[in-house]
């Protein structure tokens, strides 16, 4: 007797898990039931729908329900599930639009019903020209009223991967932007150092961006909104994109009495199993493993939606497919700017127990001398203790993803820095510079490690010059066209060639951390200091490349020692 699989979601771990099962087993009736008009469409090309880098609306459609039906796969549209009973195999519905109830039964059940933006409960958030992007149809909205002329300025509510991309988008349409962001920082799952390398990088393409700002009101006229109200100030608005994050929506399993997990998603083993037998969930309703600290987290990406569903796919069909977890690699693109990540930040590790090192480097795309070449700043993390590799950040107009990957297949392995500063990766001066920056990180890392030099992170340099001068000190080794251009307040500059005779500058007796671009020099500098007796000297992870601070007003003040010692 054939089998029947219903699905319950329709764009992207639904018809993944459908069009798996369906190879496994060309004898089974598959149904996907989906809320909405479309199916199967790529929510993360939205932004580039919206800006006009992806012309054609269709092509964000992977496949219409005819092409499903030539493969016996049967999509029905627009019918809403409200209810799933367990027990006896059956699901029931109504179809939007007519209010037409139905039911249905099933063999096996897969719920994939995704997550939904979070709309806040604040005055004015049903005005006219209030947007959200999680669907083909929103999409559909901004579209359609972004491009007026009489929509002069936009702000984006949320600093996260969705906001940034789309301020983008903005830009380009000829808008003027605003970000508004409740944390202390846009782009919280990264580092605040390379959070602030990103944010000096937008404000110089002309968006204002506030962080620390919670939104408290909307403001209209005739129906539209004019204004945002912030806690500190009010912006000019003819249109906000909301872009708070979303949240998984769990209402069906919850009422069907299907155990959820403790992050708020759908509970679900190895095999995407579900608390019911025969029931599978995946995509952004369920949550997973991560695989670097072992615990439940809830990371939804339309990868890790496609990855699950196929194991679904598998496993209705009586396989025994796995979905170990993920390490929440992501990349994003905003302006000429690659954002990459995976495994955990250093703020992350810390909280997770781990005591974490890092390193920072200049990461290019090829050879020094090889025309043409692009630079990402990339982090490397490991742990202190054991050289495990915890994690990567990098942004830039390098090759961000390139090195994250390497990264995101290091940290599956379980590798330390150690192992990864000796990987075989290809070289050729177009493509890479002979070491490749990944193993650069990681020999930063083995020297830290085998205590050769300490680090300092900039966050804590800015705490200790503004609260521990007296016993804290920062040394600037760059030479003195690269201190006119900028300057951290405070600091003593001594060009690293002039090291040597300048010695008698410094004082044994204080904490010094030194720094020069991005490291290289200031790690020589440290080792002279060291071998001249210096006791307390710190490397400034990441260097000038890192600080996203204040800067001196006047970079060049005459030094009243410079030739003695």
């Amino acid at each position: 007797m054939k089998k029947r699989l219903v699905v319950i979601g329709g764009v992207a771990a639904g018809p993944k898990a459908a069009a798996k099962a369906r190879r496994c087993d060309p004898e089974m009736e598959i149904v996907i039931y989906q809320e909405e008009d479309e199916i199967s469409y790529a929510g993360c090309g939205l932004p580039y729908y919206t800006s006009g880098v992806i012309g054609e609306r269709d092509e964000l459609i992977s496949r219409t329900p005819g092409q499903f039906a030539l493969e016996g796969i049967r999509v029905l549209k627009n019918r809403r599930i409200e209810k799933i009973d367990v027990q006896n195999h059956r699901v029931s519905g109504r179809k939007i639009g007519s209010g037409e109830t139905f039911t249905d039964h099933f063999d096996r059940l897969v719920l994939a019903t995704g997550a939904s933006p979070i709309r806040p409960k604040i005055e004015g958030i049903d005005l006219n020209n209030i947007f959200y992007l999680r669907s083909i149809f929103d999409a559909d909205a901004f579209t359609q009223q972004i491009r007026s002329e009489s929509i002069r300025n936009g702000v984006i509510v949320g600093g996260g991967y969705i906001g940034l991309e789309m301020a983008e988008s903005l830009v380009h349409l000829g808008k003027n932007v605003t970000i508004v962001e409740l944390a202390p920082q846009i782009l919280t799952l990264f580092d605040e150092d390379f959070a602030g390398i990103l944010r000096q990088y937008l404000e110089k393409k002309g968006i204002k961006i506030f962080t620390s700002e919670g939104i408290q009101a909307l403001r209209g006229k005739e129906g539209k909104v004019t204004h945002v109200q912030t806690a500190a100030r009010e912006l000019e608005a003819e249109a906000v994109l909301m872009s708070l994050g979303i949240r998984p929506q769990v209402d069906l399993a919850k009422d069907a009495g299907l155990k959820m997990g403790e992050t708020g998603a759908i509970w679900v083993n190895e095999k995407m199993e579900t608390s019911a037998e025969g029931i599978y969930s995946a995509g952004d309703c369920a949550e997973t493993t991560h695989l670097v600290t072992g615990k439940k987290v809830w990371v939804p990406l339309g990868s890790t939606a496609n990855k699950q569903g196929r194991v679904v796919g598998a496993n209705v069909c009586g396989g025994n497919a796995t979905f170990p977890g993920v390490m929440g690699t992501t990349v994003f693109k905003t302006f000429d700017f690659n954002v990459a990540k995976t495994g955990l930040s250093m703020r992350e590790a810390e909280k997770e127990g781990f005591h974490p090192l890092q390193a920072v480097v200049r990461g290019y795309d090829r050879a020094h001398y090889y025309p043409g070449g692009k630079e990402s700043t990339l982090k490397l993390i490991a742990e202190k203790e054991t050289g495990r590799i915890l994690g990567g950040q990098a942004v830039g107009e390098g090759p961000s993803d390139k090195f994250i990957d390497i990264l995101a297949m290091a940290l599956h392995g379980r590798m330390t820095c150690r192992e990864l500063a000796s990987v075989d990766l290809a070289y050729a001066p177009p493509f890479s510079p002979a070491l490749s920056p990944v193993i650069v990180a990681a020999n930063v890392l083995t020297n830290k490690l085998e205590g050769k030099v300490e680090g300092i992170q900039v966050s804590e340099v800015r705490e200790k010059l503004e609260t521990s001068r007296e016993n804290f000190q920062v040394l600037d080794v760059r030479e003195e066209d690269e201190v006119k251009a900028k300057r951290i307040p405070n600091t003593l500059w001594v060009p690293y060639g002039e090291l040597k005779k300048r010695l008698g500058e410094l004082d044994k007796e204080k904490e010094i951390a030194v720094h020069c671009e991005s490291g290289l020099r200031s790690y020589k500098a440290c080792l002279r200091l060291q071998h001249e007796g210096f006791k307390n000297v710190k490397n400034i992870d990441g260097g000038m490349l890192c600080w996203c601070y204040d800067l001196e007003s006047t970079p060049i003040r005459p030094s009243p020692s410079k030739g003695e010692g």
